[in-house]
């Protein structure tokens, strides 16, 4: 059984004196009967002393919900960091008849034992995850979950340099801003350096426990971490821009590989059931009478191999030339779709920019521009977020901040 699906949207019609189309490639990860790798969890949480009163409490509750309930055969380990960093749990593989409570009374002795609630070095906390998980060699999915409620006070190189370690290493880093006094910036940072999925906001401590429940159970299922996107193109073609459209946009460029075919873009790690949707703009050196634009597949690592699995004849693009007006001009409902979502994004990108300059007016501006965008698509999430703003919610300008979330246009075609 493969582990993807392919499907793809267009318009198959084109102009002759057109160059260019736009299409949704839209990638389903199948629900594998054996897991064919290992994964390792390195939860990263920040203890300095702002985490004091229901935060911290809410953080030790759900740790302690974690080492119960984590699916059997994850190894797992617990990192805290302030200005200084201890591994509280070291890489424990979770075994059926494992006693969890003896762990869970290992994590609370060694918490009480330690003097937290100093500043804030997230750089440390990350470092000592990646030295956990460096001791575990060979084909492992490898994820950091990062958890803090405040603003780094270490030099950002520090931060940099570790974030670049955990991508070497191929850990994706999973972050999340606690309560409200953090930078949406560096936890997005964190996330398009390590192709991690993108960091969310936890404003209530309450919710700890279900989010990060939710967060494992994806991970545990794992059906590839080191992903690519790649695209065959005929010779001559450019592809202009690739976005990735859906669970969040995500703006990106696919990088060619030199053969005059092949452009590749990387992809955050792919849980059973999962699926992805990406807008591609291409553009052609000559359309004939038809013409094969693109091809869709996937590569991965698998058991220490390079697999590529791509999609058969009916996912490719295939282009037919018509002087039609009404089949060239049609435009596919899931491509304009996912391009009204790109508006919103560039609108709430550009809201975020200008309030961050202190230009009011401009980010008002944008602001009700995205909110429109936001409305016309259906996108209540983002609908909800932006009225927010507008009412000096500073929650939800981080919010925002942290990406768009769009809503899905092919769910109803997912298996």
């Amino acid at each position: 059984m493969p582990a993807f699906q392919f499907k793809t949207y267009y318009n198959p019609f084109i102009s002759p004196i057109a160059n260019s189309v736009w299409g949704v490639i839209s990638v389903t990860a199948n629900e594998m009967v054996e897991q064919t790798q290992d994964t390792i969890i390195s939860l990263i949480c920040d203890v300095s002393g702002s985490m004091q009163g229901a935060k911290f409490n809410s953080m030790i509750a759900t740790t302690e919900d974690l080492i119960r309930n984590m699916p059997d055969g994850i190894m797992f380990n617990i990192v805290v960091f302030d200005s200084a960093v201890n591994e509280v749990l070291p890489v424990t593989q979770l075994q059926p008849g494992m006693n969890r409570e003896r762990l869970v009374d290992q994590f609370r002795n060694t918490m009480r034992m330690l003097k937290i609630f100093g500043g804030t070095s997230m750089s440390l906390g990350i470092m000592q995850a990646i030295k956990s998980q460096s001791s575990v060699a060979g084909n492992v999915s490898r994820y950091g979950i990062f958890l803090t409620d405040g603003q780094n006070t270490e030099p950002e190189s520090a931060l940099a340099a570790a974030v670049k370690q955990a991508s070497d290493l191929h850990m994706h880093l999973c972050a999340y801003g606690y309560g409200q006094d953090w930078t949406p910036e560096v936890l997005v940072k964190m996330a398009q350096i390590t192709q991690g999925w993108m960091p969310k906001a936890v404003p209530n401590p309450e919710d700890l426990r279900d989010e990060f429940n939710g967060l494992v159970t994806r991970m545990a299922k794992t059906v590839a971490s080191d992903v690519a996107l790649q695209l065959w193109t005929p010779t001559g073609a450019n592809i202009l821009s690739l976005s990735q459209a859906y669970p969040d946009w995500v703006k990106g460029e696919a990088a060619p590989q030199g053969d005059g075919h092949t452009w590749v873009v990387p992809v955050p790690p792919m849980s059973a059931k999962d699926h992805r949707d990406f807008v591609v703009h291409i553009e052609l050196a000559s359309v004939g009478a038809r013409v094969v634009a693109l091809k869709p597949s996937v590569v991965y690592v698998s058991g220490g191999q390079r697999v590529e699995e791509k999609g058969d004849q009916s996912n490719w693009m295939i282009l037919e030339q018509t002087n039609d007006a009404a089949k060239h001009q049609a435009v596919n409902p899931v491509v304009a779709g996912y391009l009204g979502q790109g508006e919103l994004a560039r609108a709430t990108q550009a809201m975020t920019e200008a309030l961050n300059a202190g230009d009011k007016v401009t980010a008002e501006r944008h602001r009700t521009e995205a909110l429109e965008i936001a409305q016309a698509a259906g996108n209540r999430a983002m609908t909800e977020v932006l009225e927010a703003t507008g009412k000096g919610s500073e929650l939800a300008r981080k919010t925002a901040a942290l990406g768009t979330s769009t809503v899905s246009l092919t769910d109803e075609d997912q298996p």
